[in-house]
């Protein structure tokens, strides 16, 4: 008799604590975000503001300083590009 309610305790507590976690899980995160987490950001604007900062040269094959990415390389400025999106970046 005296077993029954220390189990039915121990199913009150795991069901407590099972609980408490699903409600953690469901609170995202702790740490301020800068965007919503449902907003879609294109890579390439992520990869432009990092560049700002001076982190994207790991990201791109080249950086074109004085001339515009075309596709993987760089071209003048005064010329038109007619490749896709490649891995240059314009610095």
């Amino acid at each position: 008799m005296i077993r029954a309610p220390r189990q039915a305790l121990s199913h009150i507590l795991l069901i407590a604590i099972l609980a408490l976690s699903a409600a953690a899980v469901q609170a995202g995160p702790l740490l301020p975000q800068s965007r919503a987490p449902g907003d879609p950001v294109a890579l390439r604007q992520l990869l432009v503001e990092a560049g700002r900062q001076g982190a994207v040269s790991a990201a791109c094959c080249r950086v074109c300083h004085t001339g515009q990415a075309c596709g993987n390389a760089c071209i003048s400025r005064s010329k038109s590009c007619h490749k896709g999106q490649g891995c240059a970046c314009d610095g």
